[in-house]
């Protein structure tokens, strides 16, 4: 698939989210996957290598929370190669992402995305999340597809505590799920409707009761 024609899938996405971004930032998405794409062959970054699939199913994933994101500050927790951390950072200039992984490559990658894309708004961090010890308690964590929400909690139960929400994105999102996280915690269940998505796609918005 020729670039203009990704570019077309990605603006024709946003479309479909409700999502308004000007050109540059679109510059951006797609440098940002042409990046990701040639990294991936050297390093194997991600599972999904075709374009067409990684605007559906990074980008436009990534950005389907974009309207719950409130915060100042906001930590990936467990980014892996950006994911969601890098397209809401794109998508949110004003905004402060720290984005934490404990794989010295992923993080490598991070740290030229930022260089090549002059994202000065992202902060990349190499770090277990057990271990992970901010300057400042954030006002949100994201998590993608990264575990069931009791070990989340498990893993960053402490910033949620001191008032941070956690917005963990998830295929299938069942009650029992949520009810596992105790009487401490509040969990919000939404479905996003995501463009090219396989599958359900939720999102639990988690606080402290």
């Amino acid at each position: 698939m020729s670039d203009e024609r990704i570019g077309q899938r990605l603006i024709a996405g946003l479309g479909e989210l409700g999502l308004e971004l000007d050109d540059g930032q679109v510059g951006q998405l797609l440098a940002y996957l042409e990046l990701l794409a040639r990294w991936n062959r050297a390093y194997n970054l991600t599972a999904v290598d075709e374009l067409p699939a990684m605007v559906d199913r990074h980008l436009l994933d990534s950005l389907s929370i974009l309207p719950w994101i409130t915060g100042e500050v906001i930590v990936d927790a467990g980014t892996g190669a950006g994911l969601p951390g890098v397209p809401l950072a794109i998508a949110c200039p004003d905004r402060h992402f720290v984005l934490v992984d404990s794989n010295g490559k992923k993080v490598r990658f991070l740290r030229q995305v930022r260089r090549e894309l002059g994202l000065d708004n992202i902060e990349p961090v190499q770090a277990r999340l057990e271990e992970f010890v901010p300057e400042t308690v954030p006002d949100e964590i994201v998590a993608r597809a990264l575990a069931p929400l009791p070990r989340l909690l498990a893993q960053l139960g402490r910033f949620i505590d001191d008032g941070a929400r956690l917005l963990a994105m998830k295929g299938r999102l069942t009650p029992e799920e949520c009810a596992a996280v105790g009487d401490a915690y509040n969990v919000d269940r939404i479905e996003l409707k995501v463009p090219g998505a396989d599958g359900v796609r939720s999102l639990a918005i988690v606080e402290r009761q």
